[in-house]
Protein backbone atom coordinates (compact mmCIF):
# COMPACT_ATOMS: atom_id res chain seq x y z
CA UNK A 1 0.00 0.00 0.00
CA UNK A 2 2.56 2.53 0.89
CA UNK A 3 4.56 1.92 -2.48
CA UNK A 4 0.76 2.81 -4.17
CA UNK A 5 0.68 5.74 -2.06
CA UNK A 6 3.54 7.46 -3.39
CA UNK A 7 3.04 6.48 -6.78
CA UNK A 8 0.33 8.92 -6.58
CA UNK A 9 2.73 11.54 -6.36
CA UNK A 10 4.99 10.23 -9.01
CA UNK A 11 2.30 10.11 -11.92
CA UNK A 12 2.74 12.21 -15.13
CA UNK A 13 0.58 15.48 -14.89
CA UNK A 14 -2.34 15.70 -17.81
CA UNK A 15 -2.29 19.56 -17.01
CA UNK A 16 0.42 19.83 -20.17
CA UNK A 17 -1.10 17.84 -22.11
CA UNK A 18 -4.19 17.44 -24.06
CA UNK A 19 -6.57 14.64 -23.32
CA UNK A 20 -9.09 14.14 -26.91
CA UNK A 21 -10.98 11.30 -28.12
CA UNK A 22 -8.37 11.21 -30.92
CA UNK A 23 -5.41 10.91 -28.28
CA UNK A 24 -7.80 7.88 -26.61
CA UNK A 25 -8.27 6.21 -30.44
CA UNK A 26 -4.44 6.29 -31.05
CA UNK A 27 -3.47 4.54 -27.64
CA UNK A 28 -5.48 1.26 -29.04
CA UNK A 29 -4.01 -1.28 -30.31
CA UNK A 30 -5.82 -5.21 -31.68
CA UNK A 31 -4.33 -8.39 -29.67
CA UNK A 32 -4.24 -10.96 -32.45
CA UNK A 33 -3.40 -14.47 -32.53
CA UNK A 34 -2.06 -15.64 -36.46
CA UNK A 35 -3.87 -13.67 -38.64
CA UNK A 36 -7.06 -12.90 -36.52
CA UNK A 37 -7.73 -10.06 -34.01
CA UNK A 38 -8.89 -11.51 -30.85
CA UNK A 39 -9.48 -8.53 -28.48
CA UNK A 40 -7.73 -5.28 -27.48
CA UNK A 41 -4.94 -3.24 -25.61
CA UNK A 42 -4.57 0.02 -24.34
CA UNK A 43 -0.96 1.53 -23.99
CA UNK A 44 -0.68 3.36 -20.82
CA UNK A 45 2.96 3.84 -20.64
CA UNK A 46 6.16 3.36 -22.60
CA UNK A 47 6.54 0.06 -23.90
CA UNK A 48 3.09 -0.98 -21.88
CA UNK A 49 0.21 -2.20 -22.90
CA UNK A 50 -3.15 -3.17 -20.37
CA UNK A 51 -5.56 -5.99 -21.62
CA UNK A 52 -8.22 -8.05 -20.16
CA UNK A 53 -7.56 -11.04 -18.68
CA UNK A 54 -9.38 -13.98 -20.65
CA UNK A 55 -8.26 -12.13 -24.02
CA UNK A 56 -3.93 -13.01 -22.88
CA UNK A 57 -5.38 -16.35 -21.94
CA UNK A 58 -7.23 -16.73 -25.42
CA UNK A 59 -3.96 -15.69 -26.96
CA UNK A 60 -1.60 -18.47 -25.87
CA UNK A 61 -1.96 -20.94 -27.81
CA UNK A 62 0.24 -22.56 -30.80
CA UNK A 63 0.13 -19.59 -33.15
CA UNK A 64 2.08 -16.33 -32.78
CA UNK A 65 0.38 -14.23 -30.73
CA UNK A 66 0.89 -10.50 -31.29
CA UNK A 67 0.39 -6.58 -30.57
CA UNK A 68 -0.89 -4.99 -33.80
CA UNK A 69 -0.09 -1.45 -33.46
CA UNK A 70 0.89 1.58 -36.24
CA UNK A 71 0.04 -1.22 -39.03
CA UNK A 72 3.35 -3.53 -37.30
CA UNK A 73 3.35 -6.48 -35.51
CA UNK A 74 5.19 -6.58 -32.15
CA UNK A 75 5.60 -9.68 -29.51
CA UNK A 76 4.87 -9.15 -25.94
CA UNK A 77 5.19 -10.39 -22.44
CA UNK A 78 2.66 -10.88 -20.44
CA UNK A 79 4.36 -9.75 -17.28
CA UNK A 80 1.11 -9.60 -14.83
CA UNK A 81 -2.26 -11.00 -14.61
CA UNK A 82 -5.31 -10.47 -12.32
CA UNK A 83 -8.28 -12.78 -13.18
CA UNK A 84 -10.33 -12.08 -10.44
CA UNK A 85 -11.03 -8.50 -12.27
CA UNK A 86 -9.74 -9.67 -15.51
CA UNK A 87 -6.70 -7.52 -16.23
CA UNK A 88 -3.43 -8.13 -17.58
CA UNK A 89 -0.21 -6.22 -18.00
CA UNK A 90 1.48 -6.22 -21.59
CA UNK A 91 5.53 -5.59 -22.40
CA UNK A 92 5.79 -4.83 -25.82
CA UNK A 93 7.81 -2.43 -28.23
CA UNK A 94 5.33 0.66 -28.61
CA UNK A 95 6.76 3.63 -31.23
CA UNK A 96 7.99 6.15 -29.47
CA UNK A 97 5.15 8.42 -31.23
CA UNK A 98 2.06 6.42 -29.68
CA UNK A 99 1.11 8.50 -27.04
CA UNK A 100 -0.41 6.62 -23.79
CA UNK A 101 -4.19 7.29 -22.74
CA UNK A 102 -5.01 10.04 -20.22
CA UNK A 103 -6.35 8.22 -16.94
CA UNK A 104 -9.99 9.53 -15.38
CA UNK A 105 -12.02 8.97 -12.07
CA UNK A 106 -14.38 6.29 -12.68
CA UNK A 107 -15.51 7.10 -9.26
CA UNK A 108 -17.02 10.71 -10.14
CA UNK A 109 -18.86 9.16 -13.25
CA UNK A 110 -22.45 9.90 -12.88
CA UNK A 111 -25.78 7.86 -13.84
CA UNK A 112 -26.84 8.91 -17.54
CA UNK A 113 -23.00 10.79 -18.35
CA UNK A 114 -22.10 10.20 -22.30
CA UNK A 115 -19.24 7.81 -22.44
CA UNK A 116 -17.66 5.80 -25.32
CA UNK A 117 -16.05 2.44 -25.33
CA UNK A 118 -12.79 1.88 -28.11
CA UNK A 119 -12.09 -1.81 -30.00
CA UNK A 120 -12.16 -4.13 -32.98
CA UNK A 121 -15.15 -5.84 -32.27
CA UNK A 122 -15.83 -9.05 -34.12
CA UNK A 123 -12.44 -8.80 -35.66
CA UNK A 124 -12.68 -5.79 -37.75
CA UNK A 125 -9.43 -4.13 -39.14
CA UNK A 126 -9.82 -0.67 -37.58
CA UNK A 127 -10.55 1.02 -34.43
CA UNK A 128 -14.29 1.24 -33.49
CA UNK A 129 -15.96 3.71 -31.67
CA UNK A 130 -19.64 2.88 -29.88
CA UNK A 131 -21.32 5.51 -27.62
CA UNK A 132 -23.44 5.67 -24.88
CA UNK A 133 -24.31 6.20 -21.19
CA UNK A 134 -23.38 5.11 -17.79
CA UNK A 135 -26.35 2.90 -17.14
CA UNK A 136 -25.06 2.19 -13.43
CA UNK A 137 -21.86 3.88 -12.20
CA UNK A 138 -21.06 1.11 -9.82
CA UNK A 139 -23.11 -1.94 -10.65
CA UNK A 140 -22.61 -5.88 -9.03
CA UNK A 141 -22.42 -8.53 -11.33
CA UNK A 142 -21.05 -12.06 -10.89
CA UNK A 143 -19.38 -11.74 -7.72
CA UNK A 144 -17.06 -8.17 -8.46
CA UNK A 145 -18.19 -4.34 -9.07
CA UNK A 146 -18.37 -3.03 -12.61
CA UNK A 147 -19.15 0.31 -14.61
CA UNK A 148 -22.18 -1.00 -16.73
CA UNK A 149 -23.24 0.67 -19.83
CA UNK A 150 -25.51 0.61 -22.91
CA UNK A 151 -22.19 1.35 -25.38
CA UNK A 152 -22.34 -1.46 -27.59
CA UNK A 153 -19.60 -4.01 -26.20
CA UNK A 154 -19.24 -7.17 -28.46
CA UNK A 155 -16.56 -9.62 -29.02
CA UNK A 156 -13.42 -8.15 -30.03
CA UNK A 157 -13.74 -5.45 -27.77
CA UNK A 158 -12.49 -6.59 -24.61
CA UNK A 159 -9.54 -5.14 -23.34
CA UNK A 160 -10.76 -1.90 -24.94
CA UNK A 161 -11.03 1.14 -23.30
CA UNK A 162 -14.15 3.20 -22.17
CA UNK A 163 -13.69 6.44 -21.85
CA UNK A 164 -15.59 9.64 -21.14
CA UNK A 165 -16.32 12.46 -24.04
CA UNK A 166 -12.96 13.94 -23.31
CA UNK A 167 -10.97 11.07 -24.08
CA UNK A 168 -9.83 10.01 -20.53
CA UNK A 169 -9.72 6.07 -19.66
CA UNK A 170 -12.84 5.41 -17.01
CA UNK A 171 -12.97 1.37 -17.56
CA UNK A 172 -11.69 -1.36 -19.33
CA UNK A 173 -14.23 -3.58 -21.73
CA UNK A 174 -14.85 -6.96 -20.23
CA UNK A 175 -17.73 -8.42 -20.71
CA UNK A 176 -21.62 -8.14 -22.10
CA UNK A 177 -24.86 -9.93 -21.44
CA UNK A 178 -25.89 -11.64 -24.50
CA UNK A 179 -29.34 -13.33 -25.10
CA UNK A 180 -31.95 -12.34 -27.51
CA UNK A 181 -34.17 -10.77 -24.71
CA UNK A 182 -31.26 -8.80 -23.54
CA UNK A 183 -29.76 -5.43 -25.42
CA UNK A 184 -27.25 -3.21 -24.65
CA UNK A 185 -26.33 -4.35 -21.50
CA UNK A 186 -22.15 -4.06 -20.99
CA UNK A 187 -19.74 -3.96 -18.16
CA UNK A 188 -16.00 -2.10 -17.56
CA UNK A 189 -13.83 -2.67 -15.06
CA UNK A 190 -13.20 0.92 -13.24
CA UNK A 191 -10.82 2.80 -13.88
CA UNK A 192 -9.68 3.07 -10.20
CA UNK A 193 -9.91 -0.79 -9.75
CA UNK A 194 -7.10 -1.51 -12.82
CA UNK A 195 -4.98 1.71 -11.20
CA UNK A 196 -5.06 -0.42 -7.71
CA UNK A 197 -3.69 -3.02 -10.16
CA UNK A 198 -1.28 -1.53 -11.23
CA UNK A 199 0.44 -0.04 -8.24
CA UNK A 200 0.52 -3.56 -6.81
CA UNK A 201 1.97 -4.84 -9.92
CA UNK A 202 4.17 -2.28 -11.35
CA UNK A 203 4.16 0.57 -8.97
CA UNK A 204 7.44 2.59 -11.06
CA UNK A 205 4.96 2.96 -14.40
CA UNK A 206 4.67 6.50 -15.26
CA UNK A 207 1.00 7.20 -16.25
CA UNK A 208 -0.45 10.10 -17.60
CA UNK A 209 -3.13 10.91 -15.19
CA UNK A 210 -5.47 13.71 -15.03
CA UNK A 211 -4.98 15.97 -11.86
CA UNK A 212 -8.29 17.77 -12.57
CA UNK A 213 -10.11 14.43 -12.16
CA UNK A 214 -7.88 11.92 -10.66
CA UNK A 215 -8.16 13.53 -7.38
CA UNK A 216 -11.06 15.49 -7.33
CA UNK A 217 -10.00 18.74 -6.77
CA UNK A 218 -9.24 21.27 -9.17
CA UNK A 219 -5.57 21.33 -11.36
CA UNK A 220 -4.72 24.75 -9.68
CA UNK A 221 -4.77 22.79 -6.07
CA UNK A 222 -2.98 19.52 -6.96
CA UNK A 223 0.50 20.42 -5.69
CA UNK A 224 -0.61 21.78 -2.08
CA UNK A 225 -3.17 18.96 -1.77
CA UNK A 226 0.05 15.96 -2.83
CA UNK A 227 1.17 16.17 0.56
CA UNK A 228 -2.15 15.76 2.90
CA UNK A 229 -3.06 13.52 -0.31
CA UNK A 230 0.20 11.33 0.81
CA UNK A 231 -0.94 11.55 4.74
CA UNK A 232 -4.34 10.90 4.81
CA UNK A 233 -3.90 7.67 2.24
CA UNK A 234 -0.79 6.72 4.33
CA UNK A 235 -3.64 6.98 7.84
CA UNK A 236 -6.16 4.45 5.38
CA UNK A 237 -2.88 2.43 4.92
CA UNK A 238 -2.44 1.91 8.41
CA UNK A 239 -5.56 1.58 9.74
CA UNK A 240 -6.40 -1.19 6.75
CA UNK A 241 -3.23 -2.85 7.92
CA UNK A 242 -4.44 -3.15 10.96
CA UNK A 243 -8.02 -4.24 10.27
CA UNK A 244 -6.54 -7.28 8.05
CA UNK A 245 -3.89 -8.26 10.59
CA UNK A 246 -6.97 -8.40 13.61
CA UNK A 247 -8.79 -10.78 10.65
CA UNK A 248 -6.26 -12.99 10.10
CA UNK A 249 -5.32 -13.34 13.58
CA UNK A 250 -9.48 -14.69 13.65
CA UNK A 251 -8.68 -17.11 11.00
CA UNK A 252 -9.97 -15.03 8.12
CA UNK A 253 -9.55 -12.16 5.83
CA UNK A 254 -11.42 -9.69 3.70
CA UNK A 255 -10.07 -11.34 0.62
CA UNK A 256 -11.43 -14.48 1.28
CA UNK A 257 -12.37 -16.85 -1.67
CA UNK A 258 -13.82 -19.98 -2.43
CA UNK A 259 -11.15 -22.55 -3.16
CA UNK A 260 -11.25 -25.82 -4.59
CA UNK A 261 -9.47 -29.23 -3.98
CA UNK A 262 -9.01 -31.31 -7.41
CA UNK A 263 -7.42 -34.17 -8.46
CA UNK A 264 -5.57 -34.17 -11.63
CA UNK A 265 -4.86 -37.32 -13.96
CA UNK A 266 -2.22 -37.06 -16.84
CA UNK A 267 -0.97 -39.56 -18.58
CA UNK A 268 2.25 -39.44 -15.86
CA UNK A 269 0.01 -39.52 -13.16
CA UNK A 270 -2.44 -38.22 -10.46
CA UNK A 271 -1.87 -35.26 -7.95
CA UNK A 272 -3.79 -33.49 -5.75
CA UNK A 273 -3.93 -29.65 -6.13
CA UNK A 274 -5.86 -27.04 -3.46
CA UNK A 275 -6.29 -23.57 -5.20
CA UNK A 276 -8.21 -20.07 -4.98
CA UNK A 277 -11.24 -19.96 -7.38
CA UNK A 278 -11.68 -18.62 -10.02
CA UNK A 279 -8.77 -20.65 -11.23
CA UNK A 280 -7.00 -21.33 -15.07
CA UNK A 281 -5.85 -25.01 -15.71
CA UNK A 282 -3.46 -25.38 -18.58
CA UNK A 283 0.66 -26.12 -19.12
CA UNK A 284 1.40 -22.66 -18.71
CA UNK A 285 4.09 -22.12 -16.10
CA UNK A 286 1.98 -19.56 -14.41
CA UNK A 287 -1.29 -21.58 -14.78
CA UNK A 288 -3.24 -22.22 -11.54
CA UNK A 289 -3.77 -26.18 -12.30
CA UNK A 290 -1.19 -27.64 -13.87
CA UNK A 291 -2.25 -29.78 -16.58
CA UNK A 292 -0.16 -32.44 -19.34
CA UNK A 293 -0.71 -34.49 -21.96
CA UNK A 294 -1.70 -34.65 -25.84
CA UNK A 295 -4.36 -32.09 -26.55
CA UNK A 296 -3.49 -29.41 -23.49
CA UNK A 297 -3.31 -25.58 -24.25
CA UNK A 298 -1.50 -23.57 -22.15
CA UNK A 299 -4.31 -21.85 -20.77
CA UNK A 300 -6.61 -24.62 -21.64
CA UNK A 301 -10.08 -23.59 -19.10
CA UNK A 302 -10.89 -21.60 -16.25
CA UNK A 303 -12.61 -22.55 -12.95
CA UNK A 304 -15.26 -20.65 -11.18
CA UNK A 305 -17.23 -21.25 -8.29
CA UNK A 306 -21.10 -21.47 -9.06
CA UNK A 307 -23.68 -22.65 -6.31
CA UNK A 308 -22.25 -25.93 -4.72
CA UNK A 309 -20.05 -26.66 -7.94
CA UNK A 310 -17.78 -25.71 -10.55
CA UNK A 311 -18.48 -23.81 -13.49
CA UNK A 312 -16.19 -25.02 -16.25
CA UNK A 313 -15.16 -22.74 -19.11
CA UNK A 314 -13.08 -23.57 -22.26
CA UNK A 315 -10.44 -21.39 -23.23
CA UNK A 316 -9.24 -22.58 -26.33
CA UNK A 317 -11.41 -21.51 -28.86
CA UNK A 318 -8.81 -18.50 -29.62
CA UNK A 319 -11.45 -16.63 -29.97
CA UNK A 320 -10.73 -14.21 -26.79
CA UNK A 321 -14.62 -13.94 -26.13
CA UNK A 322 -15.76 -13.43 -22.21
CA UNK A 323 -18.60 -16.06 -20.52
CA UNK A 324 -20.70 -13.19 -20.49
CA UNK A 325 -20.70 -13.42 -24.55
CA UNK A 326 -21.79 -17.17 -24.47
CA UNK A 327 -19.74 -17.94 -26.95
CA UNK A 328 -17.37 -20.88 -25.29
CA UNK A 329 -18.33 -24.88 -24.20
CA UNK A 330 -18.98 -24.71 -20.31
CA UNK A 331 -19.68 -27.58 -18.27
CA UNK A 332 -20.81 -27.57 -14.42
CA UNK A 333 -19.36 -30.01 -12.00
CA UNK A 334 -20.33 -30.83 -8.59
CA UNK A 335 -18.14 -32.74 -6.09
CA UNK A 336 -16.94 -36.22 -7.21
CA UNK A 337 -17.71 -35.08 -10.95
CA UNK A 338 -14.62 -34.77 -13.39
CA UNK A 339 -14.37 -33.10 -16.94
CA UNK A 340 -11.55 -33.88 -19.55
CA UNK A 341 -9.28 -31.43 -20.71
CA UNK A 342 -7.18 -32.61 -23.57
CA UNK A 343 -4.65 -35.49 -22.22
CA UNK A 344 -5.62 -35.23 -18.83
CA UNK A 345 -9.01 -35.50 -16.49
CA UNK A 346 -9.81 -32.95 -13.76
CA UNK A 347 -11.97 -34.29 -10.42
CA UNK A 348 -13.53 -31.86 -7.78
CA UNK A 349 -13.01 -33.25 -4.62
CA UNK A 350 -13.83 -30.71 -2.77
CA UNK A 351 -15.37 -27.15 -3.02
CA UNK A 352 -14.96 -24.64 0.23
CA UNK A 353 -16.71 -21.47 0.92
CA UNK A 354 -15.10 -18.74 2.72
CA UNK A 355 -16.75 -17.53 6.27
CA UNK A 356 -19.10 -14.78 5.79
CA UNK A 357 -18.11 -11.78 7.59
CA UNK A 358 -20.47 -10.61 10.24
CA UNK A 359 -22.04 -13.73 10.78
CA UNK A 360 -23.08 -14.53 14.29
CA UNK A 361 -21.24 -17.78 14.05
CA UNK A 362 -17.65 -16.02 13.19
CA UNK A 363 -16.69 -15.27 17.00
CA UNK A 364 -17.59 -11.21 16.86
CA UNK A 365 -19.43 -10.31 19.96
CA UNK A 366 -22.26 -7.99 19.45
CA UNK A 367 -21.48 -4.34 18.48
CA UNK A 368 -17.82 -5.13 18.12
Amino acid sequence: MLAAVLALASVTPAAAVESTLERATDAVVAITLGADRVGTGIVIADDRVLTAAHVADAAAGALPARILVRDALVPYDVLAIDRARDLALLAATIPDDVEPIVWGNSALLAQGEEVVALGFPIGLESVTLTKGVVSSPMQFFEGDTFVQTDAAINPGNSGGPLVDTEGRLVGINVAKVADVQVDSVGFSVPAADALRFLQREAPDLALVIDPGVSSGIPRWALPTMVGLLVAVLGAIAFLRLKEVRRSRREGRTASARPRGRFRVTTPTGAAETDVRLPAVAGLAPNADIRLAGEGVAPYHARFTPLGAGVEVRDLTDGEGLYCGDRCVQTVVIAEGESVRLGGATVTLLALTQPPVLGDAGDGDAPGA
